[in-house]
């Protein structure tokens, strides 16, 4: 262990990957042979490429506090840090255009995750970054300079450590939560963790003979009779429970309630009077049967089934398609989530620069916090610019490493 890198990064995900690039780029930009990345995976990224569904939704151009939950002080100085940072540009002068959909989201104009890994990890190669894989941290201290230990036994020593290791979810990609133990052996707090943007577990009988009908709906969450959170977006029917980016939108809050409930609106561009003239104009011209009446309006057998629930009472199906009840029994946990709800306490970090207040040198970025987006880019985004901003605050003081 002769070599003393001047910065390690533990993680080579989107926050790695990132701050790795900025390190090695621009204004004071450190050589490539003084920078390390070390991943556990046998190759970085893992995450990165399957983000979008494997197009890479990297960001999301509507973007606002509303999208992240975590420390609002933290969340609104993130937000402003993506004004000036602004990783969308920072991709596209690596050579990575992008465009945006209908709601915002942004991908590469290849609509492939991968293109974009290929490229960033082609410019690390160019400046003869460092990488080394198959290297699970397991323990990090501080002596003269910081010491990285392995699960093999393996030492590297560097003189700032940036800790981008990622959550507790997806564990096939690396992240299943052992990371914030290098944080924590600093004294970190470490918040409650939970599954987010995860399909959730249902009472089968709401369920049955539904699996795969997909469809737009309204979805609010209750605890018992208590609002909680409402999102819309694509609802979909599984042989467990309920899937969809709407239901992804409402699932970081289940793991906290008693009572937890989705009442769905399959019908949300329609109004409830809206609707009820329609169904009565067709019960009025008789050629539509009563079990047909929501033919044409939602998906035929959901239509159908609703219908059955009712017993065909009109006022009863209106009810159902407006405020279908679902009782929620639990989530596919963190081996299904995207990915984390809570971490590292953001109290103890630098909001402009994510260095620790409790250990100098010592930089925790991406999902590593208590910070979680929305689904459509929001994670990205602030694991992009969490790594930017802590490879700029590194290079700032350059003269110093």
């Amino acid at each position: 262990m002769n070599k003393i890198y001047k910065v390690a990064i533990i993680g080579g995900g989107a926050a790695g990957l990132m701050c790795a690039t900025e390190l090695l780029s621009g204004e004071n930009a450190l050589c490539g042979k003084d920078v390390v990345i070390l991943e556990r995976c046998d190759r970085v990224g893992k995450k990165l490429v399957v983000t979008g569904n494997g197009q890479g939704n990297l960001s999301n151009a509507r973007i606002s506090t509303e999208n992240y939950s975590g420390n609002p002080a933290f969340v609104s100085c993130f937000l402003e840090q993506v004004k000036t940072l602004n990783p969308v540009k920072y991709l596209e002068n690596l050579g990575i255009i992008t465009e945006s959909d209908e709601s915002g989201r942004i991908y590469p104009v290849s609509r492939q995750a991968n293109s974009v890994l290929d490229i960033i990890r082609a410019y690390l190669a160019s400046k003869n970054c460092t990488v080394i894989t198959g290297f699970k941290a397991v323990k990090l201290v501080k002596k003269s300079e910081f010491i990285i230990v392995s699960e093999n036994g393996e030492r590297v020593a560097a003189e700032k450590v940036v800790l981008a290791a990622g959550g507790k979810a997806a564990k096939q990609f690396g992240t299943d939560g052992t990371g914030y133990s290098l944080a924590t052996a600093f004294c970190h707090k470490l918040t409650p963790l939970f599954p987010s943007l995860v399909q959730l577990k249902t009472e089968k009988e709401p369920i049955r003979g539904l699996k795969g009908i997909k469809l737009n709906a309204a979805v609010t969450l209750t605890d018992g009779n208590k609002f909680i959170k409402r999102a819309t977006g694509d609802f979909l029917f599984t042989d467990y429970g309920v899937s969809g980016n709407a239901v992804f939108k409402i699932s970081d809050k289940v793991a906290c309630l008693k009572e937890p409930t989705i009442v769905a609106d399959f019908l949300p561009d329609i109004s409830e009077t809206d609707l009820k003239t329609i169904l009565s104009n067709r019960i009025k011209q008789g050629f539509i049967p009563r079990g047909d009446i929501l033919n044409g309006l939602v998906h035929k057998k959901l239509g159908e089934t609703i219908v059955r629930m009712c017993g065909g009472d009109t006022a009863g199906v209106l009810n159902a398609v407006k405020s279908y009840k679902i009782k929620i029994t639990g989530t596919l946990g963190f081996d299904y989530a995207q990915t984390t709800k809570g971490g590292i306490d953001t109290c103890d970090i630098t909001s402009e620069t994510f260095e620790s207040k409790l250990q100098n040198g010592l930089y925790i970025t991406g999902e590593m916090l208590d910070v979680d987006g929305e689904c459509g880019g929001y994670n990205l985004t602030f694991a992009f610019t969490s790594g930017i901003a802590a490879a700029k605050a590194i290079k700032a003081i350059k003269e110093n490493i």
